[in-house]
């Protein structure tokens, strides 16, 4: 898929654009799901990639490796205003792509029950439901999904 205008590019999660989309994606889930949780620090080891539209950041995803053979999907995220080009899609099919490169078979993830754009696009793209895996196993409003790749 080609959209004029995007650029991706790799950051480490201390990217200053990766942070400061991280930091927006936390702040709409926490208006979605009525909480207010800190914002937890990003684990070093993911590796980002940070999308632009116009040289403006609107989207970043992130695969951290957490097993042999096993990644997974961190704060995939697009800004409101640049939501339903398919960006999310695009995001979805480098970190995938990223994990094939990085010797992964398999990619896990976990998003929120409200989330239903998510969920349709993780369903679509052949993600399957899986049991809750940890910190994750005791959270209700959480959905868990992973698929082999």
């Amino acid at each position: 898929m080609v959209i004029e205008g995007v650029t991706l590019r790799p950051a480490p999660p201390t990217d200053a654009e990766v942070l400061a989309l991280t930091t927006a994606q936390q702040a709409e889930l926490a208006a979605m799901y009525g909480e207010d949780q800190p914002l937890v620090a990003l684990h070093p080891d993911i590796a980002f990639t940070v999308l632009t539209l116009d040289e403006t950041p609107v989207g970043c995803v992130g695969l951290q490796p957490v097993a042999p053979g096993l990644g997974e999907i961190k704060r995939m995220y697009v800004v409101p205003s640049a939501r339903g080009w398919g960006l999310s899609r695009m995001l979805l099919e480098v970190v995938e792509e990223q994990a094939r490169t990085a010797g992964l078979a398999r990619l896990r993830l976990e998003t929120g029950t409200k989330q239903v754009e998510a969920i349709a696009l993780y369903t679509n793209h052949g993600y399957q439901p899986t049991p809750p895996y940890p910190p994750f196993e005791n959270e209700i409003a959480s959905l868990c999904y992973a698929k082999n790749l």
